[in-house]
Order: structure tokens, then sequence, then C-alpha cells
């Protein structure tokens, strides 16, 4: 799999991750809501795979979802500087080649 390959799964898992956060921020004021998390893996050649799971109740819910959009944010733009990193590698190799 390739570098770009990898960042961008870990974009998709980082962008799952916010709206699911924001999800379980939203749906605060509602009595009985499910509050969700995300599960992520490694694949089996590299990256993660993430999925919607229900997470278990907790007092302190409001502040761990801020936490966690937080730490999503931060993983996407990781992995996005991961991301153009590698297309600037891409065109000065191609550049070099010309």
């Amino acid at each position: 799999m390739s570098v770009m390959s990898i960042a961008s799964a870990g974009m998709r898992a980082a962008s799952l991750g916010v709206q699911t956060a924001a999800s379980n921020v939203a749906r605060l004021p509602v009595t009985d809501a499910t509050r969700l998390g995300v599960a992520q893996t490694a694949a089996a050649r590299g990256g993660v795979t993430a999925t919607v799971i229900t997470a278990p109740d907790d007092a302190n819910a409001p502040i761990a979802d801020l936490l966690t959009a937080r730490e999503a944010a931060l993983a996407f733009a990781a992995n996005a500087s991961v991301f153009r990193r590698q297309d600037q590698m891409l065109g000065t190799l191609l550049d070099r080649w010309a």
C-alpha cells in the first residue's frame, strides 16, 4: 500500500471520529440517546479501518467527546501533512526525471 493510501485511510478514520463526536454532542439533550464511538483496526496491507460502534455511557461524556473531536482533528491534520509531503516528493522525483 502506498504512503498516500495509508494517509488517506487515516484521514477517513479521523473524519469519522470528528463526525461521531459531533453526533454525541448534538444528542446530549436527548434522553436515552446511544453514545457512539469509533473502533480503529490496522488494515492488512497498511493503513487503518474505522467503524462506528456503540460506546458505553459515561458521566464525563461531553468533555470526552470534545477531546475526542480535537484528537481526531489533529490526526486528520497530521495525515494531511503526510499526504502533501508525499505529493511534493513525487513532484520533485518527476521533475528530476523530466
